[in-house]
């Protein structure tokens, strides 16, 4: 009885919720006024023989009609059923010709490959995310190429201040 209270405390408070309290009786008032209009009469009339239902066949057979002449014209059958029954002439007819020499093929040459590349070493780091970086979005295949050597060495220039937050040095 404990756990049933506050199940039926629920559907209380449920049922007296705007659309349930509004709902529920236009709904069986509807309900009522339909079964009205739609009531075909008293049912507890007497027993009416002419209300019971009535087999019929489905299919109802003709008379035969007696032609004149005894036999039935060609214009009812047709002139397709009078003529014998013709093999159709065949769908495919297949030319005898003699078939082409077979082509001689040049002889098996196999390839040279070389050896295979070396397995990279397992120490080898390769992707950004091994390096700690992963906001790099570079392929291993755009990797830069190997830096040139420049041609002529450059003349050192005038040091330049170094500026830490603002304060020249």
């Amino acid at each position: 009885m404990e756990r049933l209270e506050p199940i039926l405390d629920r559907l209380k408070v449920f049922a007296l919720t705007r659309p349930v309290a509004y709902g529920a009786p236009a709904c069986a008032v509807a309900g009522l006024l339909m079964g009205l209009v739609l009531q075909t009469g008293p049912q507890d009339g007497p027993y009416v023989p002419e209300m019971e239902r009535v087999d019929r066949p489905v299919m109802a057979e003709a008379e035969p009609i007696a032609w004149p002449s005894g036999e039935v014209p060609d214009y009812v059958i047709g002139t397709d059923a009078q003529r014998p029954a013709q093999t159709p002439p065949p769908a495919l007819q297949y030319a005898d010709y003699e078939p082409p020499p077979e082509p001689e093929l040049p002889p098996h040459v196999p390839a040279d490959h070389g050896p295979a590349a070396p397995p990279p070493w397992p120490d080898e780091t390769r992707w950004a995310s091994s390096r700690g970086d992963i906001l790099d979005v570079s392929l291993p295949e755009d990797a830069p190429s190997a830096p040139t050597a420049p041609s002529a060495p450059i003349a050192p220039s005038a040091p330049t201040p170094t500026v830490l937050a603002g304060v020249a040095s």
